[in-house]
């Protein structure tokens, strides 16, 4: 009685212990199922829980074009909780977006996203919808018309033949170009959004509102648990991301805070060019505009411009350098288009002309 007693008591336990397996085969199997009956486009094989973010090494868009290589330009990933599809093909893309545009109209509120951009206010982040709508229209109308962005002509001008000026004037060691282009378009950004410079002084070393742009970017770029598993937000109180997080978007909110300050201040001098923040402030105090811009909008805009108008307008203009280089042929062509333009602009460019050329013979 007593062997019997104990072979049924090992039974429940196998059993015990074979039910959750049987059970996660289970809905594997009714999982697979149901991806067949949704037709979903091809893609990897994936793990269960985590699906496809494995297979994403240390450069994602490589790791992506290689599976895209695989699977077709119209590829299924399951990245953590988080269905994605992957468009590879500009042919793809286009006939998606002329048949499913307002599907894919939007962006995910990514956890950083959310936070940096004044809850989802900033142009870039912002739900399809009115609002966006509306901020889009002040955005393309206000503040990136071709009139605008021609009376800030000078102020361009005026940057590149700093950096320009401080190249040819180098007799150190090679300048790293990377980091000087960053503080050019960085100096153009703010003084076309702020009206003034945040550079370091006269050494072009990064300032304080530099040091906040990096690590918003940083933020905004790198991984965050929660967004490919949204119930697990709760774990960046933990990883310090949540702190790094909330640091970063109270530097960040002071600095925008004390520009707007000082654009309201009556005792300030009248400037020679309206700069963005008073065009935004002006929208804000016209009655005839269909949405009343709020100040968290407002600052969810203006870092929308610099965050969106410096890293990458930097990274492009250093892939062109870096392509001209290995092209010398196209180099030259460059440095005689350059010189013929200077040349048949005001006495004042003509001077410039020995500048550019530097800067490319400096390559």
């Amino acid at each position: 009685m007593g062997a019997s007693s104990f072979f049924l008591q090992s039974n429940y336990i196998f059993l015990a212990f074979l039910a959750p397996i049987l059970l996660l085969l289970l809905l594997i199997k009714q999982r697979d199922k149901l991806v067949k009956l949704k037709k979903l486009p091809p893609g990897p094989s994936k793990l269960p829980l985590i699906g496809n973010l494995h297979q994403l090494r240390d450069l994602p868009h490589r790791s992506i074009q290689r599976l895209s290589d695989e699977h077709g330009p119209l590829m299924f990933l399951q990245l953590g909780s988080i269905p994605t599809l992957v468009i590879s093909s500009a042919d793809m893309a286009r006939e998606i977006y002329k048949t499913h545009g307002l599907v894919f109209s939007g962006r995910p509120a990514l956890y950083a996203a959310k936070k940096l951009s004044y809850n989802l206010s900033a142009l870039t982040f912002a739900p399809y919808g009115e609002y966006w709508r509306e901020v889009r229209k002040i955005v393309i109308l206000e503040l990136l018309s071709a009139k605008r962005v021609q009376s800030f002509q000078a102020v361009r001008d005026e940057e590149v033949a700093l950096m320009l000026d401080s190249i040819a004037r180098s007799s150190g060691p090679p300048v790293n170009l990377s980091e000087l282009i960053l503080v050019l378009t960085n100096n153009i950004v703010c003084r076309v959004t702020f009206g003034k410079k945040q550079d370091g002084g006269e050494d072009k070393s990064r300032s304080i509102f530099h040091e906040i742009l990096h690590e918003t970017q940083d933020l905004l770029g790198g991984f965050c648990i929660a967004d490919f598993f949204p119930w697990m937000g709760w774990f960046n109180k933990f990883n310090g991301l949540e702190t790094r997080l909330e640091k970063n978007f109270g530097e960040l909110d002071e600095f925008i805070n004390k520009v707007i300050e000082e654009h309201l201040d009556p005792r300030r001098p009248e400037p020679e060019h309206e700069d963005l923040v008073d065009v935004l402030l002006g929208v804000q105090k016209d009655s005839n505009q269909s949405i009343a811009l709020s100040n968290d909008q407002i600052k969810g805009v203006l870092t929308d411009l610099f965050i969106a108008g410096t890293d990458t307008s930097s990274a492009t203009i250093v892939w062109i350098m870096a392509e001209l280089i290995r092209n010398p042929s196209v180099m030259q062509r460059a440095q005689a288009e350059t010189c013929i333009y200077r040349c048949h602009q005001s006495p004042i460019h003509k001077s410039e002309r020995n500048i550019v050329l530097v800067f490319f013979e400096f390559f």
